[in-house]
């Protein structure tokens, strides 16, 4: 597969409307089509058309595991990936981790810790532990042999090692991609399309925190208030079919989590 070198161009299974109107911006032309993952047979023929008009695809295979979760965990189990037989004791930390992958190359961009309060990005771990998660991420993602794109994968920290809790061939849901711009400048979606046009992206490296709260409606404040208040960086209003949320920035942990507890309070207008 050889990309043509005047016009990039994608190929989108399902697409994700992020995706979609980043492409355009990047003036990226877009080949898309819907299928159910499940259905491998269909996947096989769709991606073969994709592949001979010259689009990175991957294997219908590792979409079809991916989309699989019970399959996921046996391919964990099967392989040893996770220590204690996958098992999460109570009150392990939950992390969330976004990986790119082109030509079977995964670069791990981010690892997002779920925290009492909310979401914080990086995840406060030690060099080594942060190394441990990435290794076993892009372990599973190889034996999986997904080659393009993004992926979400959920693991959590215990104290025999990192346990992959869920692995999934997409773009995280939102907030995350805006947590890792507001961190250290990460363009989550912009890199996802250009690993789908077979380029290699560099990770960037976190200057900062950030943390997000998602809240369900009503919220006493409306965006644009939000939105001018000291420290955020990012605000999206609940509607009716989804809770809102909002992104801040600091420059440690303890400073995020009490920026995003008393804006929460703010917001809700709920002290407790």
């Amino acid at each position: 597969m050889k990309e043509d070198n005047d016009v990039r161009r994608i190929f989108l299974l399902n697409p994700d409307q992020r995706l979609v109107r980043e492409a355009a911006e990047a003036g990226v032309q877009v080949r898309s089509a819907r299928a159910d993952t499940r259905d491998e047979p269909a996947l096989r023929a769709l991606l073969a058309e994709a592949a001979d008009a010259g689009l990175f695809v991957n294997s219908a295979r590792s979409l079809a595991l991916l989309a699989d979760q019970d399959a996921v965990q046996r391919l964990v189990r099967d392989n040893r990936l996770s220590p204690g037989g996958g098992r999460v004791p109570p009150g392990a930390l939950g992390l969330t981790v976004e990986t790119l992958s082109v030509h079977g190359m995964h670069q791990s961009v981010g690892i997002t810790a779920r925290m009492p309060y909310g979401l914080l990005h990086p995840a406060p771990l030690t060099e080594d532990t942060a190394a441990e998660v990435r290794a076993v991420v892009t372990a599973l993602l190889d034996l999986t042999g997904y080659q393009y794109g993004p992926a979400h994968t959920s693991v959590a920290l215990t104290p025999r090692g990192p346990v992959i809790t869920g692995c999934r061939a997409c773009l995280a849901r939102d907030p995350v991609p805006e947590l890792l711009k507001a961190a250290g400048g990460c363009d989550l979606a912009a890199g996802a399309v250009d690993v789908l046009c077979g380029r290699l992206v560099d990770a960037v490296r976190p200057g900062r925190f950030a943390a997000a709260a998602v809240l369900n409606p009503p919220w006493r404040l409306e965006s644009a208030e939000v939105g001018v208040l000291p420290h955020v960086r990012h605000v999206s209003p609940p509607d009716a079919l989804a809770p809102g949320h909002f992104v801040v920035h600091a420059d440690s942990p303890e400073v995020a989590a009490r920026r995003v507890t008393s804006l929460k309070a703010l917001v809700t207008g709920d002290a407790g």
